[in-house]
């Protein structure tokens, strides 16, 4: 009788509970499923489940136990319900999606096979090859002793790599003679930074992703050799920089801040973990007369943290197309059977802009680069039999800054040869490699010719972006240098 009125009284109070039907929402403002309210009254009323707070979880691991094959389903769909980055991926997809971040573990060659052998094309920078002294050139004769003679490309490769911390012997040919030399296998991770001067006074630094501290330390030693050309203006390209690690971002922000403690960015965790942490610059950066960062759909995550604290700090002016919008970072954690889980630990926060997720940054110049069409036959008729020179008014002059224009080095044709064409002529001459001039020889004339002929009836992308960047920042290299650079390597700040 006592059980029997238990059950009456259960029911009674089952009876009283109104569940919330499918779509329907509840008064904090949530809408409940069907399922919603089922579960609401097992966990309200359920035995079992006031003890064991892991029933859902339990039944996952049964039904996961019975049909193994969802797994990898089941997971990226509960992953999905927490944010948009957050994944489960087999070893394959991580390498193909995460390359840039994974690297391998050897020595840091690159080979090719030759009628000589297997031969070094490559070595890497930062890598125990360059530690150890191999070079381009050398040709693979034994590994570990083991002839490699007779070794395909991929086999001698097979036997650099290995475990990390591990020791192996190469042994090269060099000019008729044979040197050995030993490298501890370590992670190697390619190099995505370099620079070259565009013109006076004016660098471009390319930052296409940041995968590893080996892209700090190569884009360190660039900007620590700034001083020594007298460079006065940067154009940093991060168009096409998926990111990477967050902290070499922040390193590269704080090189190019000459302030000492100016708010750079923030990074929230969650609470347990620490909440917002923030980063201040240490000061010292070089005074330029001007910074200037190309960005694009393809610059994110940590790129957009490097672009916009910059930006938001007014380090730098931003050129291009609004970026993608990736302002939360990830853990990747190693799973026993190979395969990857990144999940989603942090937000970005900039100084004035907050956080950028979903939102991406928009540039203080927006432009897109265009599509051109060459019709060489539709072109006015260049006589290069002659050189064209400064301050010349002819249909010559127009014909040859109709032919720069079409590389992007011009804004418009012009029969005037001026200040403008001068510099589009010795930009053309600095892209073909040819002697800068201050006039248009006959030499540049037919090179240019011949360049426009073999585009002829092609249409390719003109780099608008980078030619308004570096107009830009040829204006600025025209000021005054804010700084000395001394005998010594270091540079001294010019007193106003």
């Amino acid at each position: 009788m006592k059980k029997f009125a238990k059950r009456l009284a259960a029911l009674a109070l089952a009876a009283a509970v109104t569940v919330v039907p499918a779509g329907a929402v509840t008064q904090d403002g949530q809408s409940e499923t069907w399922f919603d309210g089922v579960w609401a009254l097992i966990d309200a009323f359920g035995l079992k489940a006031e003890n064991d707070p892991y029933v859902l979880q339990n039944y996952i691991n049964k039904y996961l136990a019975e049909h193994p094959e969802e797994m990898y389903n089941v997971l990226n769909d509960i992953l999905s319900l927490l944010d948009t980055h957050s994944m489960y991926l087999s070893s394959e997809e991580y390498s193909q999606g995460f390359a840039t971040l994974e690297g391998f573990v050897g020595i840091g060659v690159g080979m090719q096979e030759t009628t000589a052998g297997v031969q070094i094309t490559e070595v890497m920078r930062f890598s125990a090859a360059e530690e150890a002294g191999l070079a381009i050139g050398d040709v693979i004769i034994a590994v570990d002793g083991a002839d490699a003679t007779g070794m395909t490309n991929a086999e001698v490769a097979e036997r650099l790599r290995g475990e990390e911390g591990t020791a192996v012997s190469v042994t090269v040919r060099r000019m008729g003679h044979e040197l050995t030399f030993t490298c501890m296998r370590r992670q190697v991770n390619q190099i995505y930074v370099s620079n070259k001067t565009m013109s006076p006074g004016v660098e471009y630094i390319k930052v296409s992703a940041m995968g590893s501290e080996n892209d700090w330390t190569a884009f360190s030693e660039i900007w620590q050799g700034l001083d020594e050309k007298n460079t006065r203006a940067v154009i940093l390209d991060l168009r096409g920089n998926g990111g990477g690690v967050i902290d070499v971002a922040l390193k590269m922000a704080d090189a190019m801040t000459e302030e000492e403690g100016v708010y750079l960015a923030g990074t929230r965790w969650r609470a347990d973990m620490g909440g917002l942490e923030q980063t201040y610059s240490t000061g010292g950066g070089l005074p330029l007369n001007k910074i200037v960062v190309l960005v694009d759909g393809g610059t994110a995550s940590a790129a957009e943290l490097l672009a916009g604290s910059l930006q938001d700090t007014g380090a730098a002016t931003l050129i291009g197309e609004k970026t993608y919008g990736k302002g939360q970072g990830q853990y990747h954690f190693d799973l026993i059977n190979g395969d990857k889980l990144v999940i989603t630990t942090l937000e970005l926060e900039l100084p004035q802009q907050g956080s950028y997720e979903g939102v991406g940054l928009t540039p203080d110049l927006q432009i897109e680069n265009r599509e051109v069409s060459v019709q060489a036959d539709l072109l006015t008729p260049l006589d290069t039999s002659r050189p064209l020179r400064f301050g010349d008014q002819s249909e010559d002059v127009y014909a040859m800054t109709e032919r720069l224009a079409l590389f992007g080095l011009i804004g418009e044709a012009t029969a005037t040869f001026d200040g403008e064409v001068a510099d589009a002529v010795a930009a053309f001459c600095a892209q073909y490699g040819m002697e800068p001039a201050l006039y248009a020889s006959t030499e540049l004339l037919e090179a240019l010719d011949d360049a426009v002929q073999v585009l002829d009836g092609t249409t390719y992308l003109l780099d608008d972006q980078l030619q308004l960047a570096l107009s830009v920042c040829q204006l600025a290299a025209k000021q005054p240098q804010r700084y000395t650079a001394l005998p010594d390597g270091s540079w001294t700040a010019v007193q106003n």
